[in-house]
């Protein structure tokens, strides 16, 4: 079948839910098949390719599934698929044979294009600290430990020492588009920057139009001023600091004076301020040794501003 696809992975954090709920599962021009998924037998095989060991992976579910589709191509421009959990450190264990299962998946399809989205690692580290991993969970740790609060810097302490399984080491972007740029070709990869979204969104939205051969002007209209995923406040991630480094916090084990006193503060964490933390100077230099080279290759095979968005050079 001959289609203009797109495999759009990721990396988290960089808009992707704002991109998959009000852009690509609303244009006119695109068959949307990705997150959040509508058909359980095609995110069943999606799945599958994500998760499942080689010993028993299947590839032939989602080459039928895609067999079946009946496409109008006067009124389709593309097929896109778009689920951030292809590059998630926590989700796949091994993100090459990721790449390939989608090669050998959507093959059939001509073009095959790929769509990486970034955002600056020192911005990425702080937004995945804040938005789940303050809190210990239970594929981390034993149970009594579940639900336990984790001081910042002791995160980036164990990221760092785990580098190879870490989201820290996940964000050395150039392994993974490298390694895409390999297997589908360096012309149908499209690297855009989160911070162009936010700070120059006509011009990010024309280089992904283009890219998916669809209108610009509705695509503007349809992300203009969306924006989902907002940030805990900082209430709630003091709150979860105080309480948390003493007593598990969860459903089940949260203790009936800590709810209450939570209950009671609600209402001023909604009028609070956004949560922060901060990079300490010695992290700095870390994590310019460890994202420098990487970033610098980046904006040579790829013209990106890297240097405009403060991205560690």
């Amino acid at each position: 079948m001959t289609l203009n696809t797109v495999i759009h992975i990721g990396f988290p954090k960089t808009g992707t839910t704002t991109h998959q709920n009000h852009l690509f599962s609303k244009h006119s021009q695109i068959l949307y098949l990705g997150k959040p998924y509508k058909n359980e037998n095609f995110e069943r095989e999606m799945q599958n390719l994500i998760k499942q060991e080689s010993t028993i992976y299947q590839s032939s579910g989602l080459k039928d599934y895609l067999d079946t589709l009946e496409i109008d191509k006067q009124l389709k421009n593309v097929l896109l698929v778009s689920d951030e959990i292809m590059v998630s450190v926590s989700k796949v264990r091994d993100k090459g044979v990721v790449a390939q299962r989608l090669k050998d998946g959507f093959g059939a399809f001509t073009p095959c294009k790929v769509l990486i989205t970034l955002r600056n690692q020192l911005d990425i580290l702080k937004s995945t600290y804040i938005s789940g991993c303050r809190l210990l969970t239970k594929v981390q740790v034993p149970k009594k430990y579940r639900g336990r609060f984790v001081d910042f810097e002791e995160w980036l302490e164990f990221s760092y020492e785990n580098l190879d399984r870490s989201h820290m080491g996940n964000f050395i972007y150039i392994n993974t588009i490298d390694y895409y740029s390999r297997l589908f070709g360096k012309n149908n990869v499209l690297v855009l920057l989160f911070e162009e979204f936010l700070h120059h969104k006509e011009e990010y939205i024309k280089k992904l139009a283009d890219f998916l051969d669809i209108d610009r002007h509705e695509s503007m209209e349809l992300i203009k001023t969306a924006h989902d995923n907002e940030r805990i406040n900082q209430a709630r991630l003091d709150f979860e600091h105080l309480v948390g480094t003493r007593f598990p916090i969860g459903k089940n084990r949260f203790i009936s004076k800590a709810a209450t006193v939570f209950q009671f503060f609600h209402k001023i964490f909604r009028r609070d301020k956004k949560a922060k933390v901060g990079i300490p100077n010695y992290w700095m230099e870390q994590l310019k040794s460890i994202y420098g080279d990487g970033n610098r290759e980046l904006m040579r095979k790829f013209k990106l501003p890297l240097e405009e968005y403060n991205y560690p050079l």
